[in-house]
């Protein structure tokens, strides 16, 4: 099953990417300050992400791009 990861491009941005990883590599998004790697299905390419604020004061349940990996053969 598909689900829909929508990170923002970097911390400081509000652009965002929109691209699908696997369900079951959803529980490594938490809430918090957290760091996980995670695939676009489609295009296999790599992304680090990690927990960043998503405008509501105290929570933490965002993502930014830290770093993109390359593609997986």
């Amino acid at each position: 099953m598909r689900q829909l990861c929508t990170p923002k491009v970097s911390l400081k941005s509000n652009e965002r990417l929109s691209f699908y990883i696997d369900a079951d590599e959803k529980w490594k998004l938490k809430s918090g300050r957290w760091k996980a790697t995670v695939t676009d299905i489609d295009s296999k390419v790599r992304y680090v992400l990690r927990g960043c604020a998503c405008g509501i004061e105290h929570c933490m349940c965002d993502a930014y791009v830290y770093k993109t990996l390359p593609k997986l053969e």
